[in-house]
């Protein structure tokens, strides 16, 4: 499986956008974007990248979660490239709804589903047990504080991913992390569950 980060548009507020591929490129891979940032610039990225002789360059986008940041690019890009769009909840562009702990196809790789409510109740995160891969959207795995308020939903869902084994993150903003995200995810609901919790 190949990952790309697309190059978003500079010049506005943007979550990370990811490109997935095949290692070889094979007809029966799916080529996957998992969100579209803010609006339609990566488009310009992805027609530049070799995605595979007689394939449609994106086949699905998943949506981690409904915001703005995440979601702008989704009408365009589907009218562009015919793609099937999923998401947890239903939406004017979106092609199906995906649930908790279901197996999707990713590139040359399966993924599990993983609904991670918290920062929003739509959240999700993907999962590739056989390469340790984790989207994980906007959900976040790092907290440093144990003086602040959490929900519930969000410290299962920090739960959920403490259960993993995760060997790289690709987050919903900023880099990869790639040393110890199973240490920093654990220490994360370490220190939730000494904070207090709301309502």
């Amino acid at each position: 499986m190949k990952v790309i980060k697309l190059q978003h548009n500079p010049a506005i507020y943007c979550g990370n956008a990811y490109l997935l591929l095949g290692d070889w490129n094979k007809l029966d891979d799916v080529n996957t974007v998992i969100d579209t940032t803010s609006d339609s610039f990566i488009t310009k990225h992805i027609d530049e990248i070799n995605t595979g002789l007689g394939k449609n360059a994106v086949d699905r986008i998943i949506l981690t979660h409904s915001h703005f940041d995440h979601n702008g690019g989704v009408a365009v890009m589907k009218k562009k490239y015919d793609c099937e769009v999923l998401a947890y909840l239903p939406g004017s562009d979106i092609t199906r709804t995906v649930h908790d702990g279901e197996e999707i196809k990713i590139a040359d790789c399966y993924f599990t589903v993983i609904h991670t409510p918290g920062h929003s109740s739509d959240s999700i995160c993907l999962y590739c047990k056989k390469d340790g891969v984790l989207f994980s959207g906007d959900t976040s795995i790092r907290v440093y504080q144990n003086d602040g308020t959490y929900t519930a939903d969000f410290v299962e869902s920090i739960e959920k991913l403490s259960k993993l084994h995760v060997r790289i993150v690709y987050p919903g903003h900023g880099d990869p992390i790639t040393e110890n995200p199973d240490g920093i995810i654990k220490e994360t609901l370490k220190i939730l569950t000494k904070s207090t919790l709301s309502i």
